[in-house]
């Protein structure tokens, strides 16, 4: 450590004022930097995840939303579905263009990474329904659903926002 400071400010013998003044000036900018960047790294290091972790859960509430996922690949292959999530945790869902038939489940939605989404729907005595796992960022979905079919992949497209944003 003497030798680093020895370097930056000099021991002053053979030195002008002017150039020890100089090696000093640079010694505080050094050791400003030095100090904010653990000060940064330690905030960092302590601060929650998107997800929560390790200090709670985060879910995002997708109530308001509407989105259209089309599946080219997997059990979905063909498919186009809307899906509107409505208050209180719940989400319909059908076909495009409608048949008539409409899904309704439970839904849970937590954040994996920026713009990225693991939606899950279950009933309400708990029975895992279907998973999603979506990109807004690239507008990719994955959804598996419980079962020997196989999973399905596609796109997924925002139609209407909520209120609540999706981080």
């Amino acid at each position: 450590m003497a030798e680093v400071f020895s370097l930056l400010v000099g021991t002053g013998e053979a030195l002008g004022e002017e150039a020890s003044m100089t090696r000093y000036k640079r010694l505080v900018v050094v050791s400003l930097a030095v100090f904010a960047t653990t000060g940064i790294a330690a905030a960092n290091a302590h601060a929650p995840s998107i997800t929560g972790f390790p200090n709670k859960i985060r879910q995002v509430d997708l109530a308001g939303y509407k989105l259209v996922t089309s599946y080219p690949l997997g059990a979905n292959t063909g498919f186009t579905f809307e899906q509107t999530y409505l208050p209180g945790g719940k989400v319909s869902a059908h076909a495009l263009p409608p048949t008539g038939q409409v899904f309704v489940s439970n839904y849970v939605a937590m954040p994996v990474a920026h713009k990225l989404l693991m939606v899950t729907w279950y009933a309400d005595n708990g029975t895992l329904n279907d998973v999603f796992v979506m990109n807004f960022k690239t507008g990719i979905v994955s959804d598996v659903a419980p079962g020997p079919s196989p999973p399905s992949l596609g796109t997924v497209k925002i139609t209407q926002r909520g209120p609540h944003r999706i981080p």
